[in-house]
Order: C-alpha cells, then sequence, then structure tokens
C-alpha cells in the first residue's frame, strides 16, 4: 500500500469515526501485548468478524499516530505486514523485536497499529461510493528480565500524597500503570471528587497532580492488568 493510499484512507477513518455509527470488522484478540525482553517473537490474533473480506495492514508506532509504516522508528518487525483476511477467519501476526538498545531498567511502550480497508462495493465503476478504513491502535509494552516487582503489583506500589489542594501519585515502579478511573475520598470513604474517567497512563518514574475541593484521606482507583482486566483498588493519602 503506498503512501498517498495508506493517507487517505487513515484521514477518512477519523473523520468519518466520529459522525458515522460504524465498526470495525476486524478485531484484535486482546487490549495490551506484553514483550518479554527474552521472548524471540510474540503472537497476535485478529479475527475478521465481518461479513465481507478485508485487506489488513499492520505497524508498530513509537508513540505518535500519525507514523506511517514508512516513517515508523519503532524496533519491531511484523509478518506479514499486509495481508487478506476472510471474514469468520483468524490472521496470527508475528511480532518480532528488532534488537536495537532499550532501556534495561524499566519498561518501554509502543503501539500496534491495525489498519483494516473493506473491499470496493460490487456496483457500476460509475457509481460514486465512500469507502471507509478502520484503524485500531493497542499498547505493546516492552518488558525486560529482573524488573523489580511484578506489573500486578505495581499500581499497590503508587505513592498518593495531597498538598496545596491538589492530589498527586508517583509511580516509583519500573512498570507502566494505566489509570481507567480516580477518585478522592474523605476520610468516611464518601466520595469527594471524581478525578479521572478517560484514562491515563502513568510511565515509571512518573508523577501527576490533579485539583481537588475540599478534605482528601483516601483514593478509590481502577488500574489495567495484564489481561485488560480491570483492577479496584483503594489507598490511603500522604500529607
Amino acid at each position: 500500500m503506498n503512501t498517498f493510499l495508506f493517507r487517505t484512507l487513515l484521514v477518512a477513518a477519523w473523520a468519518l469515526a466520529c459522525s458515522l455509527p460504524a465498526a470495525a470488522g476486524v478485531i484484535i484478540n486482546g487490549t495490551r501485548v506484553i514483550y518479554p525482553a527474552q521472548a524471540r517473537e510474540v503472537t497476535v490474533q485478529l479475527v475478521n468478524t465481518g461479513d465481507n473480506p478485508a485487506l489488513v495492514q499492520a505497524w508498530v508506532d513509537s508513540g505518535n499516530p500519525d507514523q506511517t509504516p514508512e516513517t515508523s522508528t519503532a524496533p519491531f518487525v511484523l509478518t506479514p505486514p499486509i495481508s487478506r483476511l476472510e471474514p469468520g477467519r483468524g490472521q496470527a501476526i508475528r511480532v518480532i523485536f528488532s534488537g536495537t538498545e532499550l532501556p534495561t531498567a524499566r519498561e518501554s511502550v509502543f503501539w500496534l497499529n491495525v489498519l483494516e480497508v473493506p473491499p470496493a462495493p460490487e456496483a457500476d465503476a460509475a457509481q460514486n461510493y465512500m469507502q471507509v478504513a478502520f484503524r485500531s491502535r493497542i499498547k505493546i509494552f516492552f518488558r525486560p528480565e529482573g524488573l523489580e516487582g511484578t506489573a500486578n503489583e505495581a499500581p499497590s506500589a503508587l505513592q498518593w500524597t495531597v498538598a496545596g489542594g491538589r492530589l498527586g501519585v508517583a509511580n516509583p515502579t519500573p512498570f507502566h500503570v494505566t489509570l481507567v478511573g480516580l477518585a478522592a475520598l474523605s476520610g468516611d470513604g464518601s466520595e469527594v471528587a471524581t478525578l479521572e474517567q478517560q484514562g491515563r497512563m502513568l510511565a515509571p518514574g512518573e508523577s501527576v497532580d490533579w485539583p481537588v475541593p475540599g478534605s482528601i484521606a483516601k483514593v478509590a482507583f481502577t488500574t489495567i492488568n495484564d489481561y485488560g482486566g480491570r483492577v479496584e483498588h483503594r489507598a490511603a493519602v500522604n500529607p
């Protein structure tokens, strides 16, 4: 697929996704990919749940959603990068680390892109039609060996503080922690404010804060584990 076609389809996908009640037929099994550094490759399974065949293009970007397969600098090779997926059939995508140097004391995160291009409708060539491409994008966590702790323990290690009307959290672990819900609580456990609903990823060593009204003693928050499941937590807040 040439760059012009890719960009045209991508623009159409993003523009129409906000205005049309449509859904992708090609589904990625899973919401994230864990790549252990010692692994030779990992496999991602795609399934075409639609009624028509689809052309599928896959690539990895380094965090910039505007990167194309031609401009991506991510150190991964995918095979096959382009495939035809028949309705009701699956396709295994092999993700192979190219061996470039990455940090060994913390996780690195990249993004797997899957672009689904539907076939042109069977109609008179003179008839006008609009073709919509769908792109799915999920995280790849490259996980070095020997990291202290585990990814499932990382949410419990977050450090919560409150000062000057702001609630802060620091991630001292070598793992990324994805918050998909956060509420500030008073001493009796009642909710003072909802602070996060859309989702926020805390990188290793990162700190963020939110303005909060009133007195804060605890937080209730939800994270995503390696399997894509939601896990609820509660933690005390230090002054």
